[in-house]
């Protein structure tokens, strides 16, 4: 069976466009950054949250362009491949299985948040395993249609996911009282800092170019299609923020889904209210399209660290371990709330901005651009 199904995805498989490059990470940053990160910013910034979300947008733009670079210089290359060709095979292996793990962990992360979602707001009595099981089942077949399949999956329930958060946002406006934004920096500037860690670490989850890179076509657009994508979120996070116009900084704090109670305040008519499964609807679409991506880089991960011609042989595996891990990797939503308010930023420190420069650095030192580019011509 798999034979086959590699047999079609080598006759059939191309790029995927600039465009559906943006929407991908849209989705990816997106996704998630709408459940727990308006209640986590405004726990640290309190009313200058929109400040916060200016600096992790300022932050995140060159760190990208540090992305490009690195990915521009190996193009036909993935991360799980190209850092043995800078560190050679030993520490090489070494830094594409720890980013291996990195994205397995966030894939973990992902999936228990729709686990938490679900049980706490929608359907407490359904046991958790249920929506682990069906979402990684129905993952796990896209992945095995290729990438350029998910990437036009996601082109299509794109605009549906974006058009219902425009709608919440839309008609939670009257609500906004704009004195709950004021005093500007009334604690300095401090506040604002140390809101944005989380807002960086979610935006910065556009390092999946250093995975992608090689399915995307036109590379000298894709730097500017990842700007305009960085742009778009920080537009999209401003607009979250109005929670805090609506509720005030230390209600919207207490919150753990911020975006479900903004949804609850929209009253149209006597008949029009409650519009929970609108937001219900946005997250599930977007978790899904984002664990999905996930799968597919951590497969196709798996199988360029082992020298594999065919993933497919990993998705069992990796689905196996994922599936249980999502359960047990906390016990409550609290403890997930608190590691991803505290200690969250730390991890993907390390992996979305300090490897990225060591291994920047070293690629420079050791002229493997100019090398690359030689062999190219």
């Amino acid at each position: 069976m798999f034979r086959n199904l590699l047999s079609f995805e080598v006759t059939t498989e191309k790029k995927i466009s600039p465009k559906q490059f943006i929407y991908i990470i849209i989705s990816v940053v997106l996704s998630t950054a709408t459940i727990f990160l308006p209640s986590i910013v405004a726990s640290k910034a309190e009313q200058d949250s929109w400040v916060s979300v200016l600096i992790a947008t300022g932050f995140s733009i060159p760190v990208f362009c540090l992305y490009y670079g690195i990915s521009n210089m190996f193009k036909d290359k993935t991360v799980f491949s190209f850092v043995e060709d800078i560190f050679g095979k030993i520490l090489g292996k070494i830094i594409a299985f720890l980013y291996l793990l990195f994205f397995i962990h966030l894939a973990i992360i992902m999936i228990r948040e729709l686990l938490e979602i679900m049980r706490s707001a929608f359907m407490p009595k359904t046991p958790p395993i249920v929506f682990s099981f069906v979402l990684m089942v129905v993952a796990s077949y896209a992945i095995t249609k290729g990438f350029i399949a998910i990437a036009r999956m996601n082109e299509v329930v794109f605009p549906l996911g974006m058009g219902l958060l425009g709608f919440v946002i839309f008609f939670s406006i009257p609500y906004i009282k704009m004195e709950n934004f004021l005093p500007v920096l009334a604690k300095g500037f401090l506040p604002p800092i140390k809101g944005s860690l989380p807002l960086t670490s979610w935006m910065l989850e556009s390092i999946i170019i250093l995975a992608i890179f090689p399915h995307i076509s036109n590379s000298k657009k894709i730097l500017k299609s990842g700007i305009i994508s960085l742009l778009f979120i920080s537009f999209a996070l401003l607009l979250g923020v109005l929670a805090i116009g609506i509720f005030g900084s230390k209600t919207t704090a207490d919150f753990k889904f911020t975006a479900l109670e903004m949804t609850r305040t929209i009253r149209l008519s006597n008949y029009f209210a409650r519009l929970d499964s609108m937001i219900m609807a946005v997250w599930i679409e977007g978790i899904f399209m984002k664990i999905t991506i996930f799968l597919y880089i951590i497969v196709k991960g798996f199988s360029d660290i082992l020298n594999f011609d065919d993933f497919r042989f990993a998705v069992l595996p990796i689905a196996s371990i994922i599936v249980p891990m999502s359960i047990f990797v906390s016990t409550n939503i609290d403890e997930l709330y608190n590691f991803l308010k505290d200690t969250f930023f730390y991890e993907t420190f390390i992996f979305e901005i300090i490897l990225p420069v060591f291994i920047f650095t070293v690629a420079k030192i050791r002229k493997l651009d100019k090398k690359t580019n030689v062999q190219q011509k």
